[in-house]
């Protein structure tokens, strides 16, 4: 008697290229588990996805850089990694691909599943909408769906003729303040009755190298104005800490703990942040946190960035999303302790300033969407599995995703 045949497994694969973006994925997958536990979930990432219970198959932190310098010093690293996952994926073709954010990764990993005809999904694509909106072309024929977190970039990838859906950013869910708060601010030696600074200079060596020891000069500054201040550098990697503890040293701050985030327990309680612009942004924004938003790279890659890709006024998501400098930008020189320790104290003693701020900081989270962007991004992936079904987002917003939903960007 014959033996049974039997279907190969749906299968989902998974890229990323950096640490903000493992998180994502992680989550996501998550979300794919729950609905549909069969599915094979395959990828390159990191450990969020491996805890989610995806088969990583190549680390993405190799991958992960800012800059077209550092890109051009990683060349052959990423080459290589390119080229063992297009060998994987050519041996075992995936039902669909799921591309998150890594624009010098998923996009020419989009072209080359073009050419074999894979499907693939954009969640969160590179931030084209911000940064160069002419490169939106080049991704729409690439992707089968794309899935954005914010409501403007959907509706400029819809004009273009792309599948694209408003899922909502996934923090609108996540980002909340724990009970335990304050045992969990004493556990790290953080005073819960003293005002705390958070200081983070980003999730890639590159940016660290270029922030850490300029915001902890400002600390320095700020705490020579104010003994009572503590500050807490939270670790986006375990291999930053070696170069952050090393720029804490430097700056003769007396009070500063850098830690491990299990919750936004500690970024919760702070009165202010200085950070890096990025995804970091929308936390602190989202606990009605006051922050000093810096960004610096060299020069040329400055010079490309600002008048050749940038679109509008602010670097900043959350001033981008809401229109208006409500969080204070520094770029490129204006990145000097002196500036960023005066914007900080501003930030800390002007009561009329941080009302105003906290008030246009609760206008934010409508922003990003209806809630339940994790689960309707993995419901609108799992669709594109044999026989797969779409749905409405599970906030309640039916047909948004061809919508131009009133309380957008």
């Amino acid at each position: 008697m014959p033996p049974e045949l039997t279907s190969p497994p749906r299968t989902i694969f998974i890229v990323t290229g950096d640490v903000s973006g493992d998180q994502s994925a992680g989550r996501l997958a998550a979300a794919i588990r729950a609905v549909a536990p069969d599915v094979r979930l395959v990828g390159v990432g990191g450990p969020e996805m491996s805890a989610a219970g995806v088969s990583v198959v190549e680390r993405s932190s190799q991958l992960s850089f800012v800059g077209l310098l550092a890109g051009l010093r990683k060349v052959r690293v990423i080459h290589e990694s390119y080229r063992r996952v297009q060998r994987l994926v050519a041996a075992e073709p995936p039902d669909v691909v799921v591309l998150i954010d890594g624009e010098f990764v998923t996009m020419p990993f989009a072209r080359w599943l073009r050419a074999r005809g894979i499907p693939a999904v954009f969640f969160f694509p590179p931030q084209f909408w911000v940064l160069g909106r002419y490169r939106m072309r080049r991704l729409v024929p690439l992707a089968q769906k794309v899935l954005s977190a914010f409501s403007e970039e959907a509706k400029l990838y819809r004009a273009l003729g792309a599948d694209a859906h408003w899922v909502g950013h996934p923090l609108r869910d996540l980002v909340r303040v724990p009970a335990t708060a304050d045992s969990e601010l004493r556990e790290l030696g953080l005073d819960p009755a003293r005002p705390v600074v958070a200081i983070l200079p980003g999730s890639r060596a590159g940016e660290v190298r270029r922030l850490a020891r300029r915001f902890l000069a400002a600390a320095r500054l700020l705490e020579l104005r104010d003994p009572t201040l503590q500050f807490a550098i939270p670790l986006a990697d375990e291999g930053l800490r070696g170069d952050i503890e090393k720029a804490v040293r430097e700056s003769h701050v007396s009070k500063a703990v850098v830690y491990v985030p299990r919750s936004y327990a500690v970024l919760g309680r702070a009165r202010i942040a200085i950070q890096k612009s990025g995804t970091g942004t929308l936390e602190t924004a989202l606990l009605g946190v006051p922050a000093v938003v810096a960004y610096r790279l060299n020069l040329l890659e400055y010079l490309v960035g600002w008048y050749v890709l940038m679109e509008g006024d602010f670097i900043g998501m959350v001033n981008i999303l809401l229109g208006e400098m409500i969080q204070p930008e520094l770029v490129q020189g204006d990145v000097t302790a002196e500036r960023v320790a005066a914007e900080a104290w501003s930030l800390l003693t002007d009561e009329r300033r941080r009302a105003h701020i906290r008030s246009r900081l609760a206008d934010l989270k409508p922003a990003l969407g209806p809630g339940g962007a994790i689960e309707y991004a993995a419901r609108q992936v799992l669709a594109m599995l044999p026989g797969g079904e779409a749905e409405d987002h599970p906030g309640g917003a039916a047909g948004l995703r061809q919508s131009d939903a009133s309380h957008g960007c």
